[in-house]
């Protein structure tokens, strides 16, 4: 079973969801907590946003979750307090010997990827909200951050001018893009829609057509179809149990990190 980044919208609190800003916000996102023993709800709908995980549980286990294109429904056990540091998009390959395509769809025990020291001091890091030491002086390469940023970005047709935009050839910037995202072009275009439909379908006064539109779909229709692929549901059916947890159903109960480990 594949599971992966948790939804990256902020909960209300009482839902058991919580963000954190970090520092260093080119390579990490945020940190962030969820804890068990919350209404059933939207927030345990797991969807793609181009990101990686570091998870860890109480008892010091981690695993690395890497980026993926398929929705997951989880739900986490009433015990259970999960805490976690974001990766933005291009961050694998500046923290791992490995690409963001080898752990693409993937969950991976830490140990798997880090010797077993640094794994102790990321874990705990990571456990006490904070950044691991190992990790506070990185250098993000300008132009590749640039590209992705701009993949994310864009809309429908415009994905083969971004290469040219960030001053590299279309084959340069398809082969980078797969290396340090695990995504093609396109598909960082479709995570980057998805992004923005998240952060305003909630709003009541904004139509579904409205939302298509500002988003960068063709139409509703063309959104509706993504929103199936990358969500699991329609955009209708997601505006629903998001607004009311009493329509959302988990497809697994999960105890601990080792659970998630494909």
């Amino acid at each position: 079973m594949e599971v992966h980044a948790v939804d990256a919208v902020p909960l209300a609190v009482g839902r058991g969801y919580v963000e954190r800003p970090c520092g260093l916000p080119e390579v990490f996102r945020c940190t962030w907590v969820r804890r068990g023993a919350v209404p059933l709800g939207a927030s345990a709908t797991v969807l793609p946003d181009a990101c990686a995980d570091i998870v860890v549980d109480a008892t010091g286990a981690a695993v690395l979750v890497g980026p993926t294109m398929t929705p997951h429904r989880l739900a986490l056990h009433a015990s259970v307090t999960f805490r976690g540091l974001r990766l933005q998009p291009w961050s694998i390959p500046l923290l791992f010997r490995a690409t963001a395509t080898d752990v693409r769809d993937r969950v991976l025990p830490l140990d798997a990827l880090l010797d077993s020291r640094t794994v102790e001091e990321v874990a705990a890091a990571v456990w006490a909200g904070q950044l691991p030491a190992c990790w506070t002086r990185l250098d993000a390469s300008p132009w590749q951050v640039d590209l992705v940023k701009r993949l994310l970005r864009v809309g429908s047709g415009a994905v083969e001018r971004a290469g040219r935009t960030s001053g590299v050839s279309d084959r340069q910037a398809r082969r980078t893009t797969r290396h340090v995202t695990g995504f093609s072009p396109r598909e960082l275009a479709h995570v980057g829609r998805l992004t923005r439909v998240l952060a305003v379908i909630d709003r009541a006064d904004q139509s579904l057509a409205s939302i298509a539109a500002w988003a960068g779909y063709s139409d509703q229709a063309h959104m509706s179809h993504d929103l199936k692929l990358l969500t699991g549901v329609t955009p209708r059916a997601l505006r629903t149990e998001r607004d009311d947890p009493g329509r959302w159903r988990g497809d697994r109960s999960i105890c601990s990190v080792e659970d998630v480990v494909t």
